[in-house]
């Protein structure tokens, strides 16, 4: 039987990942291909978008490896997918300008407080946003006061997935729901606002014209066809933002429908048909046209747990293959109890997303005492980030869960799964593939017309592999502990400040 084929590329944060679909509905391949951040001063996070390119290429020849060259022929159509609020600034030779500010940088503070205060309610009228130092709006505002020849010299401005996208076929272009992700975008008349551009002294022109997530934005261009070893006749689909592809992809799509994601940031996310009027969401239109998911996130999750294997396992590496350094760590994990024996760990490495907005919140451990071993910390950590997305789910009082899906890396240690149930008191699903690149791949299948529309698609493909039930005696020491990490909270804030601002000055 011959089959066909499509592609779904999604950038994340650490790195591009591949997954290679077929027209029967079954993943035949993924890869994986990381490249790295840079942190050139405090609360600073940027990119290199020449990489982010290179690692596309290699991610998609490692998961087409497996292919004979008639099969290589027969990949119909890629799509792509990667983070909202990166903005690559090109100038007039469609040169990259600077690193690619990326969405957990916190350099913004003063600008996005002065937009907040002086055009807040303006500014969530017209995208059901607020400002805060994710937003591409925050980005441009301190770029123009601190960068004036680099502002200058922008031409154009693309987002991270459509500046990839861009070098496979050519055409500048990006979908609504990554335009709603720059706080520029109209999100009800779905075009870029004259005053928002107003507030950054940018004219339309130099953004690109909007799409839908399905629509064919093209073909492959020759170089990047023979590169690869597919068909000029690949077509290129456009694709949307990574959480999109998630929260899609992972089978949530309905009303009530919630999603949690343990990946390098934490998100608490719900499908709305009507948002919530809510301040410390944000807020997104579906894949599916008619719905909405509204998110609340927390900057340090997955990657918590790996700052903390890095810094206090080291040893571990020398014992372990890479790949079993995580579940060697779960292991001792286990053997200690709920609560970590009084330990709390503040997950605010990078400061602080919603609820609180706060790019000045550090990190901590509180209660700790000579019985406290690594693996006691270990547990406080994994613990930790459940508060954090306890204190998420806080913003939905009024929502009612048909079914909660928990995504990302973190959500294939189940001892992490068990202890996210038990803080949220949830049950948890797990489905087969939870991926942006999976996801953005059903975009691809359904804009090449293998689907009628995009709820066929995921529903023909997706399942639920295991649940998690919480542990009421769990659930109830884990709520103990919960009030206190609020209070230490609300008793440290104004600390972290100040630390925040000696080591501004040192």
């Amino acid at each position: 039987m011959s089959y066909e084929y499509v592609l779904g590329v999604d950038h994340g944060s650490g790195g591009c990942k591949v997954t290679c679909l077929r027209s029967d509905g079954k993943v035949v391949a993924d890869a994986y291909v990381d490249y790295p951040s840079y942190y050139p001063h405090p609360r600073w996070v940027e990119q290199d978008p020449v990489m982010w390119k290179e690692a596309a290429v290699r991610a998609i020849s490692k998961a087409t490896e497996s292919l004979n060259l008639v099969e290589k022929k027969n990949v119909n159509a890629i799509g792509f997918s990667a983070p909202h609020h990166v903005a690559v600034l090109l100038d007039k030779d469609q040169e990259v300008i600077r690193p690619a500010i990326m969405w957990n940088d916190q350099r913004t503070d003063i600008q996005s407080k002065e937009l907040s205060e002086n055009y807040g309610d303006r500014i969530y009228e017209l995208t059901s946003n607020m400002p805060n130092p994710t937003w591409t709006l925050c980005h441009l505002s301190w770029l123009k006061e601190n960068e004036p020849n680099n502002y200058r010299g922008i031409d154009r401005i693309l987002f991270m997935k459509d500046y990839i996208r861009y070098h496979f076929s050519g055409e500048f272009c990006t979908d609504y729901i990554e335009a709603e992700g720059s706080l520029l975008f109209d999100m009800r008349k779905r075009e870029w606002s004259p005053f928002l551009l107003s507030l950054i002294d940018l004219k339309q022109d130099v953004f690109p014209p909007v799409y839908a997530p399905t629509d064919q934005v093209g073909l492959i261009n020759s170089q990047m066809a023979e590169q690869l070893g597919v068909s000029h006749d690949t077509k290129i689909i456009m694709g949307t933002a990574d959480t999109a592809a998630e929260i899609f992809g992972c089978g949530t799509v309905n009303e009530g429908d919630g999603v949690i994601k343990l990946a390098t940031a934490g998100n608490f996310s719900m499908v709305t048909a009507n948002t919530q009027k809510n301040r410390n969401l944000t807020t997104y239109h579906h894949l599916i046209d008619t719905l909405y998911y509204q998110n609340s996130a927390t900057n340090f999750a997955a990657a918590s747990f790996r700052w903390f294997k890095e810094q206090f396992y080291a040893d571990l590496s020398e014992k372990f293959d890479n790949s079993l350094i995580y579940p060697e760590i779960i292991r001792q994990v286990e053997k200690i109890k709920p609560g970590a024996e009084g330990l709390i760990f503040q997950p605010y490495l990078n400061g602080e997303r919603s609820p609180h907005w706060d790019p000045h919140l550090r990190a901590s451990f509180f209660g700790c005492t000579a019985r406290h071993s690594r693996n006691h910390f270990a547990r406080a950590v994994l613990e930790g980030v459940g508060y954090s997305l306890r204190d998420c789910s806080l913003q939905f009082p009024n929502s009612s869960t048909k079914k909660m899906r928990i995504i990302g890396g973190g959500s294939k240690g189940r001892e992490w799964v068990q202890i996210i149930a038990d803080i949220l008191q949830q049950e948890l699903e797990i489905p087969a593939y939870h991926d942006a690149s999976f996801g953005v791949s059903l975009v691809a299948a359904t804009g090449i017309g293998w689907y009628t529309n995009l709820r066929e698609a995921v529903n023909s493909v997706q399942s639920v592999i295991h649940q998690v039930s919480p542990n009421i005696k769990n659930h109830e020491i884990y709520s103990e502990m919960f009030e206190i990490y609020q209070q230490l909270h609300s008793q440290t804030f104004k600390l972290s400040h100040r630390l925040a601002k000696i080591s501004q000055n040192t």
